[in-house]
């Protein structure tokens, strides 16, 4: 049963725009009431900016500026709609940026955009953080260690993606942590906090993810009162994650999923078909670029996460059937999902997040929903 959007819940919008990234997130309201709003990545502004009035409308604001655009790496597929969003009314406050310089003219009109308009700007590394009132958003990526690398150009542009973990708590961050400070920490809360946690991975690969675990480890924590059990905390854990690379065959090893162990996976893709033939002992006549690749889809069933793509390509797909019921007839994945769409994430800060898929074609603009 569809509930309406309370102003306490975290809302994330993965725009279909085909084959890129471009990510709404509407941040909880602050003590007056008020919503702020980020953008991560942004392909098509066309549409991101006719979204982002429409949400301010819902919201009953006038159009205002966004409290950051964070474009994870300078891939065109991610940044190309930014210099208009800079450009406009919602010009942000700041500006994340992953450091990793390249010479496009898209990154470059970016980076004269800020400076006219005296953005600020920050390059991000693994371990930063910042507040939103309950919103804490941490960077897990890309580690310093990486970074130090990118003048030299020894770093794959994916793996310089800014990984964001964006966690909805029940309060004020800063005030919860002056108490963490002061040794008032439940163990058991560090456990749950992942049930109000959304994962956004950009493009992210495989010798990005090997620095993640290594600076965010699942470690060992003892209670006061009862030193001899041992309870794990897990900083990686995650309710919904933003698959990265759009679900390529390179994207996130399957280790990965399972120390965040989301229930939710969302990938933004555009299949894509060629007429280059097979080879006679490769099945079918045309070869498919695969967004997600088969090997991601497995990662992601193995980790028991249900898999919503923006185009409807994996939920179209065919259930593997028994060979000895060969009679019935084949069912879709998720025959209620199997259509393109935005998809609009609902996570309250007690955890038990709700999603709703639109029927926007990539082209076509979107209306936000009031209940989800």
């Amino acid at each position: 049963m569809p509930k309406p959007i309370k102003p306490g819940d975290l809302v994330v919008h993965f725009l279909n725009i085909g084959f890129g990234d471009n990510i709404v997130v509407e941040l909880p309201a602050d003590s007056k009431g008020k919503r702020s709003y980020g953008l991560v990545d942004c392909k098509n502004s066309a549409k991101t900016l006719d979204y982002l009035g429409k949400l301010m409308e819902n919201a009953g604001v006038e159009p205002s500026r966004l409290a950051f655009v964070c474009a994870t790496h300078p891939h065109y597929d991610h940044i190309s709609g930014i210099p208009a969003v800079i450009k406009s009314d919602y010009c942000p406050h700041e500006f994340w940026d992953s450091g990793f310089r390249h010479n496009s003219q898209t990154y470059s009109r970016i980076l004269e955009g800020i400076t006219a308009k005296k953005i600020r700007m920050m390059r991000v590394s693994s371990g930063m953080e910042w507040y939103f009132h309950q919103i804490r958003i941490t960077a897990l990526s890309p580690s310093i260690m990486l970074r130090n690398r990118f003048a030299t150009y020894g770093v794959d542009m994916n793996n310089a993606s800014i990984v964001l973990r964006i966690e909805n708590n029940r309060e004020n961050v800063i005030t919860m942590q002056s108490r963490e400070y002061k040794g008032d920490k439940s163990v058991e809360a560090e456990r749950k906090a992942g049930r109000s946690v959304v994962i956004l991975a950009g493009d992210a690969e495989f010798d990005s993810w090997s620095h993640v675990c290594q600076e965010f480890p699942k470690v060992e924590r003892s209670s006061s009162h009862k030193p001899l059990v041992k309870k794990m905390v897990n900083y990686l854990s995650g309710a919904v994650v933003k698959v990265a690379h759009h679900g390529s065959m390179h994207s996130t090893p399957l280790d990965v999923y399972e120390k965040i162990g989301p229930s939710l996976a969302v990938i933004s893709t555009k299949q894509k078909e060629s007429s280059k033939k097979l080879k006679k002992n490769q099945l079918g006549q045309i070869r498919r670029e695969l967004f997600p690749h088969q090997s991601a889809a497995i990662s992601l069933e193995e980790s028991d996460a249900r898999v919503l793509t923006t185009d409807g390509s994996y939920e179209r797909q065919f259930r593997a059937c028994d060979p000895k019921k060969q009679k019935h007839p084949k069912k879709e994945k998720d025959p209620d999902n199997a259509h393109e769409g935005t998809i609009v994430v609902v996570v309250p800060p007690r955890g038990g997040f709700r999603y709703k898929k639109l029927e926007d074609h990539a082209s076509d603009m979107a209306d936000p929903p009031r209940v989800v």
